[in-house]
């Protein structure tokens, strides 16, 4: 049996089948990143995200905008903890005919997006190969009891969402497609300079009230399918209600495409999915709206299990489809 006939699920599954827990283990394999418990009250958090030339990284980006997204990519996992970064490494694999300059660009793009979070690039490894590969790392801390995860929704908690969603996928397409830009550049941006909600995962988590959360890296729909097998709950969520982004409606009606395509199935907004139960969502807002972000609830959690979508009177099952590798 090919990867291709199985993809990336089975993969991860496989791996937490495989791989033994110690007692020490807080968090293991399965989740946006692992935990590791430290003497007292806190806790490591440790994650790494691997990005490939060919895969991840369009025609036309930018040597700081690939330094950029190495960060970003893997701060995100650490900002669905709820953990404050510590710093990163990375492990960079190069073709010995890039010009030095290049790998220069990299390196500041890599250091302006670690400074605008606060943390640092600590060290790492170079090596040789066909393409440009950067496996990046990161770690930070977290209060042992109040890690979110992906185990933490509970039946009666509202699931909500931060900012809006298909940016990062509409601004792909036009990239990919060669479709002119003039007045999107706001979505090619957030493909080519994504942002993570580092702040806002440590405000969640601070706020002593949201239990459970993903980042929204392979799309909403994969994601929320995450939530409730690890949770063991049915979540409901109301289409009329998902924050779309602006652009995103006007690119769609102009071009034709399907807006749920970008907002439900595509990913790499890097927004976060939490949950919280109903008296504590004032709390919650207000918590988020000091870091500046606006959060939406877009469901429900109730019992049994599976993923629907609301839309008009009618309820019918989500698709648990998004990005997978391999498939």
């Amino acid at each position: 049996m090919k990867l291709k006939e199985v993809g990336e699920k089975v993969l991860v599954e496989t791996a937490r089948k495989t791989f033994r827990k110690g007692k020490s283990i807080r968090i293991g394999i399965g989740d946006d990143a692992a935990a590791v418990d430290l003497p007292g009250k806190k806790c490591l958090v440790v994650t790494t995200d691997m990005l490939v030339a060919s895969t991840h990284f369009p025609a036309g980006m930018k040597p700081e905008q690939i330094g950029i997204k190495s960060v970003v990519v893997n701060l995100s996992d650490l900002a669905s903890m709820g953990a404050e970064p510590l710093g990163l490494a990375f492990s960079v694999a190069l073709p010995r005919e890039l010009e030095f300059g290049y790998v220069k660009r990299i390196m500041r793009g890599m250091e302006s997006a670690a400074k605008e979070y606060g943390t640092y690039v600590v060290g790492g490894d170079l090596d040789e190969a066909e393409e440009i590969t950067i496996a990046g790392s990161a770690f930070g801390l977290a209060d042992k009891n109040k890690l979110l995860r992906r185990s933490g929704v509970r039946k009666g908690d509202i699931l909500a969402v931060t900012g809006e969603l298909g940016a990062a996928s509409a601004g792909l397409k036009i990239i990919m497609e060669k479709i002119p830009a003039k007045g999107y550049g706001e979505l090619v941006k957030a493909q080519l300079e994504p942002k993570a909600r580092v702040m806002e995962g440590m405000a969640l988590a601070r706020s002593g009230h949201v239990k459970a959360a993903i980042d929204v890296s392979d799309g909403l729909a994969a994601n929320l399918w995450h939530l409730s097998r690890e949770s063991g709950v049915k979540i409901i969520i109301d289409r009329e209600k998902i924050p779309v982004h602006r652009l995103v409606k006007k690119f769609s009606a102009q071009y034709g495409y399907d807006i749920d395509e970008f907002a439900l199935y595509s990913g790499e907004d890097f927004e976060l999915i939490f949950a919280t139960q109903p008296r504590f969502w004032e709390s919650v807002k207000s918590a988020l709206k000091r870091t500046g972000t606006k959060a939406t609830p877009i469901g429900m959690a109730v019992e049994g299990s599976g993923v629907f979508i609301k839309i008009g009177e009618k309820i019918d099952e989500l698709e648990d489809r998004g990005y997978e590798h391999f498939k």
